[in-house]
């Protein structure tokens, strides 16, 4: 009605967007995440795991939400997780997905959405890939426990670890995320 009028309307709300969260908040978010943990170490690396894990716990939940069946075999998982989650969550479907056909999957993201703003500032070009790859592995705990989270949601317990190759010069970074389903050869007992 307001438009008609030749008003302006209002802004949608988050609400009406769905409850989306804008990228750069969530990336800063992230990135604040990673600075307050990083000098606890391994426990700080447990607690953004397990911050990772519930948030992929409630992002299955949300987007199951509205499916008829569940999913019977793990490879009906992993394709919902790489096709339509990662769609949902990142606006692009896993770059590559393989498997050893024994309960081992790896999902590589050549340009994952959460390292974008990896940047690295040294005095040397070693210097700087150094730094790029700390700050890449330490932002992958987060990623790798809402792998596992939305993974249990969907009823299958896992183990899942990161693999990072920083990307130069402009930051950002590829990731190969291997899941191991448990009762899996080299997966948790």
């Amino acid at each position: 009605r307001r438009a008609a009028r030749g008003m302006a309307s209002p802004a949608p709300s988050a609400s009406d967007r769905g409850g989306e969260v804008s990228e750069a908040a969530l990336e800063f978010l992230l990135a604040e995440l990673v600075n307050a943990q990083r000098e606890r170490g391994e426990d700080g690396r447990r607690v953004m795991t397990r911050a990772g894990f519930d948030v992929g716990v409630k992002l299955a939940e949300r987007y199951t939400r509205d499916r008829a069946t569940r999913f019977t075999e793990p490879t009906e998982a992993i394709l919902f997780v790489c096709k339509d989650w990662w769609t949902r969550c990142f606006k692009k479907r896993v770059d590559n997905l393989k498997t050893n056909n024994r309960g081992v999957y790896v999902l590589t993201d050549e340009s994952f959405a959460w390292m974008r703003r990896v940047r690295a500032a040294g005095r040397t070009l070693e210097e700087e890939a150094a730094i790029a790859r700390a700050e890449c592995d330490a932002r992958a705990a987060f990623p790798c426990g809402v792998i596992r989270g939305t993974l249990a949601a969907l009823g299958l317990e896992s183990n899942v670890s990161a693999e990072t190759t920083p990307l130069s010069p402009g930051g950002g970074a590829k990731v190969a995320f291997t899941v191991r389903l448990k009762g899996a050869e080299g997966g948790p007992s």
